[in-house]
């Protein structure tokens, strides 16, 4: 019986200020608009994937220019540039909140239906260990029963550590808990590691076929949700 749902943050319940990204682009010599930038993260997201794939560890280091450098060359940002790019997208996100401000549409809504259910819901993220005072302070934090921040916790997924880490302290068996996150090789993998059940939410179409549910809408979760709690009950 499905007891919890586990959510990853960036790309999943809260989204960068795209603002941000055109801003630094355009200052740079790229002519492009907010769509361009959509698009270039979901490029990036798939250059990203292959460098994690092709790891020998847990993961892959240096995020910043393995993720950021496919994202502003497509932006059309001049190679000899995209070191400054990426240096101005850090100073960015060290102020105030950072880039990653936006809630996920229909955020508040669809974390009351799953409450409403039973469910017990929590954050597993990689991130800088300010994830949980940032989230606080753009008024989600509350939303949510527990934060797993990479880190705080010192391991990253898609390390099954770090989503034993939530099992823990969540109190519940993978079997019994569901994990939604925006990259097949991190998110989807490192949960499916431990038994939990993923979910790739992927509302920009990045991925052509993968095996599992696929979310394009955040509160799509709770037919999702509502199905699996129904098979349980007739089994």
């Amino acid at each position: 019986m499905l007891k919890g749902v586990f959510f990853d943050a960036g790309n999943t319940v809260v989204f960068p200020d795209y603002g941000i990204y055109r801003d630094i682009a355009v200052s740079l010599g790229a002519g492009v608009g907010i769509n361009d930038v959509v698009l270039a993260e979901a490029h990036a997201r798939t250059a990203f994937e292959r460098a994690v794939a092709a790891s020998a560890e847990h993961g892959v280091t240096h995020y910043w220019p393995v993720y950021y450098t496919p994202f502003y060359e497509r932006l059309g940002v001049p190679a000899g540039a995209v070191p400054d790019a990426i240096a101005r997208t850090r100073a960015a996100n060290d102020e105030g909140v950072g880039i990653w401000k936006v809630p996920v549409e229909g955020l508040s809504e669809t974390m009351g239906a799953l409450k409403e259910r039973g469910l017990g819901v929590g954050i597993v993220s990689n991130s800088d260990g300010r994830l949980d005072t940032r989230l606080g302070e753009i008024g989600i934090r509350d939303h949510f029963d527990f934060i797993i921040d990479s880190a705080v916790v010192g391991v990253s997924k898609p390390d099954p550590r770090i989503f034993r880490k939530a099992l823990e302290m969540a109190g519940l068996p993978a079997s019994d808990v569901a994990y939604v996150g925006d990259y097949y090789e991190v998110d989807v993998v490192g949960a499916r590691s431990v038994g939990m059940t993923p979910v790739l939410f992927d509302p920009v179409g990045a991925y052509a076929t993968v095996d599992c549910p696929v979310m394009r809408r955040f509160e799509d979760i709770v037919p999702l949700v509502d199905g699996w709690m129904r098979r349980a009950e007739g089994e």
